[in-house]
Order: C-alpha cells, then structure tokens, then sequence
C-alpha cells in the first residue's frame, strides 16, 4: 500500500523541526531550566531569544501571565498586579513561563519582534499605554541550585535569600559591597526592601523559583535554624513588592501533592505559611491549558505552517466516512460528545493528532501525578511523528491522523512511554507492559509479535482494512488504554473505541471487526495471550478489553494509590462521618457540609439554630483543630455561636460542634485513600481471579479502620458558656477511647465539665438558684423557663422537656416557690404533666411568707385571701409598707422636721405607643408579650419595691370572636375603662 498524496497526509503539509530529526526524535532537552538560560552554564538553544520565541505557542494563559508582568514593571501610573504565584506539578510550564520572562526583560526587542512578543505587548499595553522594558533590574534566584548558610561565586557574600536578592540588585555598581553591607546590616524587613527599590529606583523584576527545594534544604540538620528567618523574609518581601510600584516578584512554590518526593513537615509548614501571604498580596497562576495542549505540541514538533484547511479536509473525509455501521455501533457509542455531530471540530483542534488520543493523554494519563503532561507527552510525540514521517518519506502507508494505536511500540517510542511517569515508577509494571508489547503485539525493531502476525494472517486471508497493519494499531491502541485505570476504576478500552482506534476513510466495518475478533480470540486460536475480557453488571456500561501484567495485589494497590486524590479521599471521611455520628443524649444530630464543596455563599451554620439540644457535626474538608492552622475554623465557630458578628443565634448554648483534629485527621484521609485503592482493586480484579477473595478481605479490613480512624479523629467538640469576661466559645477534647461523633460520650463529658446534667439529676436548688440570682428583675413564665436552657449559657444543658418539667413541678409544690395565673392565684399543678411548657399566662413568683398558723395547705382561698389581704394593704393609707416605708403622700417632700433630713423623689413620665402592626410571625408576638408582661409585672401589688403613682392603657386588638371576652370582662370593673368592640373590617 502506497503514501497517500501530499494534500491528504499531515506530513506533506507540516514540517518536523531540525531538532526532531538531528536527535532521532529525542528533541534534545525538553525540560527548560531558567539557570541555564541566565547564568549559561551549559550552551542550550532555548537561552536565545529567537529560537524560545519561535518554539512557543502564545496561548492564552501564557500570554496572559507575561502581559501582567510586563504591565507591572513598563507601564507607568497604572496599578498592577505584583505578586505572581505558580504552583503546577512538574511539567506544567512553569519554566517555560520563567524563561519567557527572561527573554522579555533580557531582549525586549528581540522578543517584542516575535508573534509572542507581540501578543503580550497588546496585553500589557492594554487601554493605550506605553511599555518600557529596556531598563528593568532583575533578581533570579533558583531554589535547587543554592545551599543555605554557605557562599556561592554568584552571590558574593550572601549565605541567605535576602543577603542574596541584595547582591543581586546591586550588580555593577561600584560600590556594591558598601549598599549590601549597608542594607544587610538594617535586616530583612518591609522598610528595608522599601528603601534598597527605592535606591535602584528602576523597575525590578524579582524571580524565585523552586523555592521548596530551598525550603527542603533548610530541614537539613545543620540548616534548621535559618528556616524561621527565610520564612520572615519571604513574608516580608510579599508585602514590600505588593507596596512598592514597577516591582513585580514570581515564587514558584509546587505542592506537595504535585511532588513525586513529598515535602518534610517544616517544608510543608513553611509553605502553608508562605501561601497565605501569597495569596494575600498576589494571586496564583496557571500558565497551560488543556485546551491549548495540541497547539503547544503542533508548536513544539513541526515548523510554523496554515493547518487550518487542510485540518478541515480531513475532518470532512472521516465524518463523511463515518456513516452507516461505523456511525451505529462505532462513534454513537464512544460517549457524551464523541459522536459524529462532534467529529469534525474535535479533529480541527488537535491535527494532526487524532482526538481520541489528545483525550486519552490530557485527561487520562495526566491524573496520574507522575506524569509530566506537556513534557512527557512531546518526549512520547516526537518519536511517533518522526517514526511516521519517515514511513511517509520511504512512499509506506502513514495514518491520516495520529491515533491511540499510532506510537510505535517497535521502536524507543515504547520506553519514552513506559518512562513518562504514565505508570507512576512502578518498576515490576514497567517490566510488564514492556514484556506484553514486545510478546502480544510487536517486537522492539519490528518482525515479530502477535498483533504483528496477525496482520500477516489477515493480509493472506484476504481481509483488507484500508492499513497495512490495523491488528498492530488496534492491539497498541489497548495497550495504552489499559496503562491507567479509566473513570468509575474501569481498566481498557470497549469495543467501539478499539474498532474507532483503526478507522480511516475507505475501510469497511467488517474488515475492521474481523481485525477485532481475531485479537481477542483464545491464544490458542492466534488472539492475544495477556488479553483479559470485564463485563460489567447489566446496565453498567459495555465490556472492557485490556491487557494484563498479573500484577500482585500490592502492586494493583500502589497503582491504584496514585489515582487517589486527598480531596476524594476527605470526601469519603466526611461521608463516613455522617454515617457514624450518634445523637446520644441529643435530642437532635446535625451535619454542616463545606458550603466548597456546594457552592454555597451563605454562612453555613445559617440554618442550624434551634430550641433543642443538638450535636453538630462539621465537614472536616475545612473546619479542623490545633496544629498551628485552625484560626479560620475558629473565627467559623466564633460566627456560629453569635460570639462575633455575622449571625445572631437565639439558641446557641443548647448547640455543641464536634470537630477533628487536624493531625488525626491525616491519618483518616490516609486511611481513606487506602480503602479507595482497594475498593478500586476490588473493582478492576475479575471475580473469578484467585485473588479476587483476598483483595476483598483487604479492602473489608481497610474499611473497619477507616470507621476506627474517624472516630478517633473527631476529638474535640466546642460550647458556648458565659465568663466572667462574656461570652466565650470554650474548646475541649473527650477522654481516650471516646468520640466527639458519638453524643452519649460527648454528653458525659459535658456533664463532669458541669456544663451539662444527667437525665433525671436536675436539683430544684440548683434551679432554683439560677432563677434568684438571675437577672430578670420580675417573674418568669414556664415558657420563659423552658427556653433557659437552650438560651441562656449560663444554665447547663437539661437531657429532657421532662426533666424540667418535674423540677418546676417540685418548686410550684415547695415552701419557697408558686405558680399564679394571670390574676394572681395561685395555680397547684397535681403531678409534673400538668406543667405547662409553653404558657404565657402563669408566673413562677416567690411564695409569700406565711402569717401565724396559716399554711400553704389551706390552698387556693387562702392564696386568694393572701392576695387580697396585700392588695387592701397597699391601698390602706394608714398602713405602713412593709419595708417600714409610709404608704401615705409617696413623692412627697418631708418638711415636717419630725422625720429628719428631706427626701426629694423624682418622677419621669414614660409612654409606649406600638402602632397598630401584625403579630402573626411568632417572634414578634413573643416580643409583644415579653412588653406586657414587664409592664403587668411594674403595676403587680406585689412588687412593693416598685413606686407606681399613675397608669393609663390604650390597647386594640385584633382576634378571633371570642377569645378576648375575659380580658373585655376584667376591663369592665376598672372604674374609667372604655371598652369598645367592633367587627373586622378586613
């Protein structure tokens, strides 16, 4: 089969690079180093300006970020951002972006010149301003080229970051060591960094990149100690640049869970730190995007050339060849937006690459956090095209688009992909997949293999798919989608993307599916000997195929372990969580999820108020204790117990959070990734493996630890409580052995704390002391009693309604205290189920001391008696009150001598005037009565402390027909009153 026409093939329409040819494919030096572009320790092509410039795709974000920079340092009286902050894992771009910086101040005309230049000129000079570069004083400091506390030639005498950034920025002036002797000695501070920019007196660009490699160095034995002061530094370079105008600092600072080698905990503790101060002042920066990827790859491998019609050609040849069969049991079967309405556009976007294998890398092997996405992915390409192009060039058959089956396994491109970090490092995995490729499809050089035979086979059996050889492309094609679990944990590829994978126009669906069937037949028959087959449950998707390297069960989990993201991980704690909490002693249990996680914007804890006692458990995916971090958890709890502004809870010291504690909470989220690798294990092993059992019982171990670890996590729990100070959120953590998710042990522990008491061990003392020496200054009702607890922290937390109910009952019973209606008599509840919880219209008063032998006993006519005695008394004007004071001419000076000094008593005239307004919203009739009640409370004869001269009430009403006829009644006999009823108009 011949080379197709040069207007139909991607090779006769791009050109590889010299550089793809020159290295056999290897692309010479893929990863860029910012060191050796500025300080040219070794000769690379990329330290010129032209060649960085010609190699670089000027994709949004790239340009988005230079343009930023550039806006900041040459644009004058114009506020920019200063502070840049990158944090993709290896492989991002970052350096690529940093050497572009390079370039930019180094050689802005050059750079300028270029399309690059030009696009980040149009950026920075956005809204008409002029751009200046050509004077910008630069600082580079590269974390994993220096050593702390020791000298470098290129730092003269610095042995720290801010003695370094000085030597720097005082490069070529005559009296360098002077201004750095000078400045050192005033120490690294804000000021300081304020004065040295004002010297220069230029605008500065300040570059540090990998600083957690500084970072880890500092974790050294012998350079522990320099740590605080580096972190102190930093900090205040953050603030001095973002205060400082035409000076503009980038901080490459990776994450460790983008870190292959994790970092120590002090790194880790430094970069958290660092981080805040970052964000604060600056914002973080992504440089690619996966929708730019094929166009930096198209970049990076071929010369510039138009791609667009000849793009649209071949998009038009495969839809309009995708039809009948291959559209049926094909394309309409390969997903959501993969179908032929989708075709042609997604092939637009990545020729010469075919779609299939752009989504397979950027969205499939790019989980895997070894895996360097735009890095590994050119070192992979490179060989693949040049593999092609030189098949092109020898008049041999070359695919229209390069495709999942398309990276020749017969030549270096297998180890480029084996070595990509696609397999995690995996030694034993990468010795396995190199033995299937070489066995099951093609042997390193060609000449040999299964898949490779197999085409021979069909060739003489009269089978022709339109390719030379469509089983080696179909078998390569399973081999790379069985190289990392797949979503929902599937392994492999289904049919319709194995028969998708060798289609081209003009090859006829049987011949493909002939291919297909004769892979996956019986070794025995020819087919593929480390083929396995998954068929999922009824109504699960279709069946898999991939390609088996009998793994161990620890290797499956470790394989399985990178998949695992800590977010997913914390997910499944946080859900678990739920499961176990217990309400205990509570009357309610309650859960409040990250409103992240939602995408809420209101306070979370908005909706957790409430009249009961309640255990609220909080979504360890933010809200964590101790270690050093947990301000913001604090100033949240703060917030939900109404100690700081923000919410007003009626019924906070009825609720306590529970919350875990951040180091145990590691150990659970560690916990949890192992149980979501096994399960994944579980899921990925045939049910009929003979270790299928044993990778069961793992992940059933995996998950009663997990349940161990969760509960041993959530440690502490808060409440609110009424100091000498105010009130105050106290912190406390529940015995060993006990879990603040389970209610009965967080309630016990309230209950030694004295917060709290045991159902049934309520005292009427204790009560009654909370009640006397309280500061209500009248007499409460039972609702108002009943709402104490929940309302009022200085009250403990009650286990039952019932509880109260039987101490009320005790106090309305005793010798001290009674319960009256609303006209003073006393009403005797005959058992605890009587008390009324939520009434209004009785008091809880201070029985009256009794009068020779009368005694409670007599009941309500001597309460009545009582009541009437005292109120004749407080009308008798030749009687004197019971304080000893005289009834008789109250308010009134005393000039008649007998008595003493004078006693002059002032008077105020207050008026209360509600408008006529609703009170159908309970809140407000609440309100209104509590105004009442005070007012009721001011003219009851029993409150002889109380100097009552006039009173005058004009109230309106608005009820049901009826329910007022007792209080129309009352108002009859007060002499003077005016009662008037009339019908609702409304």
């Amino acid at each position: 089969m011949t080379a197709q026409a040069s207007t139909d093939i991607w090779p006769g329409v791009l050109t590889l690079r010299d550089e793809v040819r020159q290295t056999d494919g290897s692309v010479g030096e893929l990863q860029m180093s910012l060191a050796k572009a500025v300080y040219q320790t070794v000769p690379v092509p990329y330290s010129r300006t032209n060649y960085y410039t010609d190699i670089t795709q000027p994709t949004p974000l790239l340009v988005g970020f230079l343009g930023r920079v550039a806006r900041r340092l040459g644009v004058r009286d114009v506020e920019a951002q200063a502070l840049f902050h990158l944090d993709q894992g290896m492989g991002g771009g970052k350096s690529h972006a940093l050497v572009g910086l390079w370039h930019m101040i180094h050689s802005p005309e050059r750079f300028f010149e270029s399309d690059l230049g030009k696009s980040v000129a149009q950026e920075a000079m956005a809204g008409g301003h002029a751009l200046d570069l050509s004077d910008v004083a630069h600082a580079v400091l590269i974390g994993d080229s220096m050593s702390p506390g020791r000298t470098d030639p290129r730092f003269g005498p610095a042995t720290d970051l801010f003695g370094r950034l000085l030597w720097l920025l005082f490069d070529g002036q005559p009296d360098r060591l002077d201004r750095w002797q000078h400045y050192v000695a005033l120490g690294p501070n804000k000021a300081t960094l304020q004065d040295v920019f004002a010297e220069i007196d230029r605008p500065i660009l300040i570059i540090i990149d990998e600083l957690m490699d500084y970072a880890m160095a500092l974790t050294n034995q012998d350079a522990i100690g320099g740590l605080p002061g580096e972190q102190g530094f930093l900090n205040a370079l953050a603030d001095a640049v973002d205060d400082q105008p035409h000076v503009a600092l980038v901080v490459v600072m990776i994450r460790s869970d983008e870190d292959e080698a994790g970092y120590h905990p002090a790194a880790e503790e430094m970069r958290e730190y660092l981080s805040k101060r970052l964000q604060r002042n600056g914002k973080t920066v992504t440089v690619t995007d996966p929708s730019d990827f094929a166009q930096i790859i198209r970049r990076r491998l071929f010369d510039r050339a138009e791609v667009l019609e000849p793009a649209r050609a071949v998009a038009a040849r495969f839809t309009n060849a995708a039809e009948g069969p291959w559209a049926d049991s094909v394309f309409n079967k390969l997903g959501a937006g993969k179908g032929i309405g989708r075709l042609a556009d997604r092939i637009m976007e990545t020729y010469p690459f075919h779609p299939d294998l752009f989504d397979l890398v950027s969205k499939e092997w790019s989980v895997v956090q070894a895996f360097q996405r735009v890095r590994s992915t050119v070192a992979i390409f490179a060989r693949t095209v040049l593999h092609w192009t030189l098949e092109y060039e020898q008049g041999r058959w070359c695919p229209p688009l390069i495709g999942p089956g398309d990276i020749p396994l017969q030549t270096d491109a297998l180890e480029e992909l084996l070595s990509s970090g696609v397999l995690a490092g995996n030694d034993r995995a990468i010795q396995g997949y190199r033995a299937v490729a070489n066995t099951d499809i093609i042997r390193s050089g060609g000449g040999a293999g299964t898949a490779h035979n197999l085409d021979e086979a069909l060739r003489q059996a009269g089978v022709d798919a339109g390719q030379v050889c469509p089983a080696v492309r179909m078998a390569a094609s399973c081999f790379a989608y069985s190289l990392v679990p797949r979503a929902q944990a599937a392994r492999g590829a289904t049919k319709a993307e194995l028969l998708a994978s060798i289609f081209v126009p003009g090859v006829e669906y049987a011949s493909a599916e002939e291919v297909f069937n004769a892979l996956i037949a019986s070794p025995i028959d020819g087919g593929l000997g480390a083929l396995e087959h998954s068929s999922p449950a009824a109504g699960r998707g279709a069946s898999r195929y991939y390609l088996s390297i009998k793994q161990t069960l620890n290797m499956y989990h470790a394989n399985a372990m990178t998949m695992v993201s800590s977010d997913r991980a914390l997910e499944r704690v946080w859900h678990r969580a739920q499961s176990l909490a217990s309400k205990g002693m509570f009357t309610n249990l309650q859960f409040v999820d990250d409103p992240a996680s939602a995408g809420g914007t209101s306070s979370p804890f908005v909706s957790v108020d409430g009249q009961d006692n309640r255990l609220v458990v909080v979504d360890p995916r933010r809200w964590t204790l101790l270690n050093g971090n947990d301000a913001a958890t604090r100033r949240d709890i703060d917030e939900a117990f109404g100690v700081v502004p923000g919410l007003a809870p009626t019924y906070a010291a009825s609720m306590v959070i529970a919350l875990v504690n951040t180091q145990r909470r590691a150990r659970a989220r560690d916990r949890a990734k192992d149980l979501l690798a096994w399960e994944g294990v579980v899921d990925y092993l045939d049910p009929e493996n003979e270790e299928y059992s044993e990778a069961c019982s793992r992940r059933d171990e995996a998950r009663r630890r997990l349940d161990v670890d969760i509960r041993w996590a959530y440690q502490h729990y808060a409440y609110l409580l009424r100091t000498s100070a105010g009130l105050a959120v106290q912190y406390k953590a529940v015995p060993d052995g006990k879990s603040a998710l389970n209610g009965q042990d967080v309630w016990t522990d309230l209950v030694a704390l004295g917060r709290a008491v045991a159902a049934g061990g309520i005292s009427p003392d204790y009560i009654s002391q909370l009640i006397a020496s309280g500061t209500f200054g009248r007499d409460l009702t039972p609702k108002e009693l009943f709402t104490l607890p929940f309302s009022n922290p200085t009250w403990p937390l009650v286990a039952t309604i019932e509880d109260l109910r039987a101490v009320l009952f005790e106090l309305a019973t005793g010798p001290d205290w009674m319960l009256t209606d609303s006209d003073g008599n006393e009403v005797r509840p005959g058992s605890p189920a009587q008390i009324q919880p939520g009434s209004m219209q009785q008091l809880l008063r201070p029985r009256p001391a009794s009068t020779g032998e009368a005694s409670t006993e007599q009941g309500d006519d001597s309460a009545q008696a009582d009541h009437s005695e005292r109120s004749g008394e407080a009308a008798d004007d030749g009687e004197h009150r019971q304080d000893g004071s005289d009834t008789e001419g109250r308010g009134q000076n005393d000039s008649s001598g007998s008595g003493g000094a004078s006693t002059e008593v002032g008077y105020e005239v207050t008026k209360l005037r509600l408008p006529l307004t609703s009170v159908t919203d309970d809140a407000r009739r609440e309100a209104v009565w509590a105004l009442l009640r005070e007012v009721a409370s001011v003219a009851d004869p029993a409150r002889r402390n109380v100097d009552l001269q006039m009173m005058g009430l004009e109230i309106t009403v608005t009820a049901r027909v009826g329910d007022l006829v007792s209080a129309q009644t009352k108002a009859g006999t007060i002499p003077g009153m005016v009662v008037t009823v009339d019908a609702d108009e409304l």
